[in-house]
């Protein structure tokens, strides 16, 4: 390691400049709970409500801060006290060809940044979520949860990452086959999802006959969107926040609505965000939403390989040599600036694409429906009424509250 390494300077200033970003972020939007709201706002979060959910995000924020703080000083240290040269000899030791050596080197420390997240995750769901009223997760569902997730990991994740380093290590156009491989696993992935994985987690039930339903089929088949099914997703098994989601492609699309959104919202509200959802797919947001993360993915490789094939790269993390599957983990830690980068325009797009979705939904129900929907949303959710521009530049995939009932006022 070396500061005439150009990528260790490069990974010294990702990793603490995004890591401060974020701080001055976190403060800057937890001070805007002591700025007055807008006109409109102030109709909506009473003075007890906004109190209330400022304290809800200052926990929140605090565990975070403390979550970044304690994960970026385990890497330093890792890093700095020459723990990836130690993982590297020790790897080589085992035995195995690089593709299977860097397969397990990449699942031993997804396992232990999983084991040093634990606390964290049980804080915030047993603690911050259930102070609240939020969290309705058994202890048993919370360790099932993350069995399962790390064994779908491995058992979907596994193959596929064992096809991309062979790739890197076999291949000349390593980059084109890996890009159209991830490609096509995103795609059948988000086909497979609703079907296969998310059962796992979830049960679905078939939405009971009566006005609901018909309401739904009705809406659905006058905006000329065939719908095969309607479900009931026990999303309060676990939280008391409310959500609805559509999936399939084609003839074969899938509406699916969470138990505390039905049980909270009229049927017109609820007809109100499925033409939102269903705008999503009006106005081809999934394709355009594809295609970028695509072009994300083909940089992201190309970025990949340059790093791979320079011994720089490698020494600027104290390692002497070029492990293949080392190399991979080393490289998300200095690419974490450009995928923010990226995130930005990825979330920017978003934002829009809701506004459009909720202008869809205005002219197919009316302003009035969606916009009771989105303000009992944000209050059953404490969301923060007026966060500051910097984090919604950053992280909201989601315009605010307030821009969103003046879109739909105008």
């Amino acid at each position: 390691m070396s500061f005439s390494n150009p990528w260790f300077i490069a990974a010294v200033v990702g990793v603490l400049g995004v890591f401060h970003l974020e701080i001055i972020a976190t403060f800057l939007n937890l001070a805007q709970f002591r700025h007055a709201l807008p006109a409109r706002l102030k109709a909506i979060f009473s003075e007890e409500t906004v109190q209330k959910a400022g304290e809800y995000a200052g926990k929140s924020s605090q565990l975070d801060l403390l979550r970044s703080t304690f994960s970026v000083g385990a890497l330093v240290l890792f890093w700095w006290s020459g723990g990836f040269d130690w993982l590297q000899r020790w790897s080589s030791g085992w035995g195995w060809s690089a593709v299977y050596t860097g397969m397990g080197v990449i699942g031993v420390l997804l396992l232990a940044q999983n084991l040093l997240s634990l606390p964290f995750d049980a804080w915030d769901t047993f603690k911050i979520e259930a102070e609240y009223g939020f969290n309705r997760t058994t202890v048993g569902t919370f360790i099932g949860d993350r069995v399962k997730g790390l064994l779908l990991t491995a058992l979907l994740g596994g193959p596929l990452l064992g096809l991309i380093l062979w790739f890197f290590q076999t291949q000349a156009h390593a980059v084109l086959y890996t890009w159209l491989t991830v490609a096509g696993f995103s795609i059948v992935m988000a086909w497979l999802s609703p079907r296969l994985l998310m059962p796992l987690f979830l049960k679905f039930k078939p939405l009971d006959d009566g006005p609901l339903r018909e309401g739904l089929l009705a809406l659905a088949a006058r905006l000329q969107f065939p719908v095969v099914d309607i479900s009931v997703v026990d999303g309060s098994r676990r939280s008391s926040k409310a959500n609805a989601f559509l999936s399939g492609f084609g003839k074969n699309k899938r509406i699916a609505l969470y138990d505390t959104l039905i049980e909270k919202h009229s049927q017109a509200e609820l007809e109100a965000i499925l033409a939102h959802e269903i705008g999503h797919h009006k106005c081809r947001h999934v394709p355009q939403q594809l295609i970028l993360g695509l072009l994300e993915s083909g940089l992201m490789f190309y970025l990949l390989h340059a790093a791979l094939q320079s011994p720089e790269f490698f020494r600027a993390f104290g390692v002497s040599s070029q492990p293949l599957g080392l190399g991979l983990v080393l490289f998300s830690i200095i690419y974490q600036p450009a995928s923010l980068l990226l995130g930005l325009l990825s979330s920017a797009l978003s934002r829009r694409h809701e506004f459009q979705a909720d202008a869809y939904a205005r002219t197919a129900c009316g302003s009035a429906p969606l916009m009771d929907g989105l303000k009992k949303l944000s209050l059953d959710h404490l969301t923060h009424p007026n966060p500051h521009a910097l984090t919604v530049w950053l992280h909201y995939s989601h315009p605010p509250i307030g821009q969103r009932l003046a879109a739909l006022e105008a």
